[in-house]
């Protein structure tokens, strides 16, 4: 195990997060600066923590190969997390540990959930932190596959496949992955400025900014307490568009890049996930409707929050738990499902759902017709029987880790409702659970067990399990 090299790796990335807190620095002078030294002296913090870990094992050696790799992968998320819970702390508006902790990994792993009551008591620098973290940690798997992957022999794909485990080979990108990455991360600026000024109609430019970061990232932060119900009906149209747009794979936007618009077309897991979110949408317009509701209002607040729940956004215009318990449970369930794979959305992901829903006619077909030859087809090409495996596998792992999240969280003092909801929230990367935790409540009254297995969950849910259980793998640590 090369030690000095992860700690060289991770000084670098700390370094970077130290040059990301100077942002909110000059963004708090720009609207004051009462509160800029606790974030300027986080971000003094990070790079000379980061620069020590740098400078002491630049000279190491640079033989490593996968456990160096999903070593820095693992623990970057934490590292970041426990360094940009700092401007908290050191402000003084969130004065223990584990909220801030709390709060700055429910930031890079865009879950959005919080422990913040009063958002707009939080200075312009905490608020931008806040909204940097999420817009940051959106593009992080891509930037770390980029950037610190290759260096030490990891495959750069790698974390991508994670992301996309159950996607044909023929859908990943065909160039090569330094040049289809950074048009993804144009289209992604691109799409963040493009988001930014269809909302200066309704918000400031410091809203606008923050949101747009929130909302591309799939995050959900928002920069007032209710949320996106705080603005007008335009700004929930376009947040609508834009979550969708976020919690598409990257891959298509790849193709749009390419002109080849067929191909999205004819995108199984797109369609499918176009098709989910009309589904849950007509129940719950339909169920609002009935309760002699509006008929724009209702179709509006339906639409955005399934839009918003299945992209795992978790962004809120009202309370959901007010409804009946047939409309937020259909609401709850969509959270499980997630965004496509290859995009900043959490959730089992599109695509692994689509396949586990035609694998049953499969299985139905070969009972009726044993010696027939049968296999799931995913954009007209046969899904190998490796990556079904796969797909079922980690199926059964999230549900299992979910299960033991509610056992945790109920044990720690929630009541059911409130746990089922908080381990899918943490899980699936939403921010939004149920009864205690949903959209009129946060996370602040939880105890100290509770939130640091909400963390753990953040974890688990923003690097797709695997890369956190193979650490936990006897052979991964053997000597080979």
């Amino acid at each position: 195990m090369n030690i000095r090299f992860i700690l060289y790796i991770l000084g670098s990335l700390l370094c970077i997060e130290g040059g990301l807190l100077l942002l909110p620095v000059v963004v708090e002078l720009l609207y004051g600066g009462e509160n800029c030294l606790p974030i300027f002296y986080s971000s003094a913090i990070a790079f000379v923590i980061g620069g020590i870990c740098w400078y002491a094992n630049k000279n190491c050696s640079k033989e490593s190969g996968k456990r160096e790799g999903f070593i820095i992968v693992g623990t970057v998320w934490i590292v970041f997390a426990f360094f940009g819970s700092f401007p908290f702390i050191l402000s003084g508006y969130v004065p223990s540990m584990t909220d801030a902790f709390f709060e700055a990994m429910s930031g890079f792993t865009t879950t959005g959930s919080t422990i913040i009551s009063d958002v707009e008591s939080l200075p312009h620098g905490l608020l931008f932190w806040r909204a940097l973290m999420q817009f940051t940690g959106g593009i992080g798997i891509l930037v770390l596959c980029i950037a610190v992957l290759p260096i030490f022999g990891v495959g750069s794909m790698n974390l991508f496949q994670a992301e996309t485990s159950s996607v044909p080979i023929n859908e990943k990108f065909r160039p090569r992955i330094k040049d289809g990455a950074r048009h993804i991360f144009r289209i992604y600026l691109i799409l963040t400025a493009l988001c930014m000024f269809s909302y200066l109609p309704g918000m400031n430019l410091f809203d606008a900014v923050c949101h747009a970061f929130s909302t591309l990232s799939i995050g959900g932060f928002s920069t007032k307490s209710a949320s996106m119900g705080a603005y007008s009906a335009y700004i929930q149209y376009v947040t609508m568009l834009f979550m969708i747009l976020g919690s598409c794979s990257f891959v298509l936007f790849f193709y749009a890049w390419k002109r080849e618009f067929r191909k999205i077309t004819q995108n199984d897991e797109f369609r499918f996930y176009m098709l989910m979110i009309l589904i849950v949408s007509l129940f719950v317009c339909a169920g609002l409707l009935l309760s002699n509701q509006d008929a724009e209002p209702a179709i509006r607040d339906g639409l955005f929050n399934a839009v918003s729940m299945i992209s795992t956004t978790g962004y809120a215009v009202n309370d959901y738990m007010r409804w009946s318990p047939p409309m937020w449970l259909v609401v709850f369930l969509a959270s499980f499902i997630g965004g496509c794979a290859g995009s900043t959305a959490g959730g089992m992901k599109m695509v692994r759902f689509l396949l586990l829903v035609r694998v049953i006619p499969m299985q139905l077909k070969k009972i009726i017709h044993p010696n027939a030859i049968i296999q799931v087809k995913l954009n007209r090409q046969n899904v190998p029987e490796e990556k079904m495996s796969r797909t079922l596998a980690f199926f059964m792992i999230f549900l299992c880790i979910y299960v033991v999240g509610v056992l945790v969280l109920t044990i720690s003092g929630l009541n059911f409702t409130t746990a089922a909801g908080a381990s899918i929230a943490c899980l699936s990367n939403t921010g939004l659970g149920l009864d205690m935790t949903g959209p009129s409540n946060n996370f602040a009254h939880l105890s100290i067990v509770a939130k640091w297995a909400c963390c753990f969950l953040m974890l688990f849910g923003r690097l797709e399990i695997y890369s956190i259980l193979i650490l936990f793998s006897p052979e991964f640590w053997r000597k080979q």
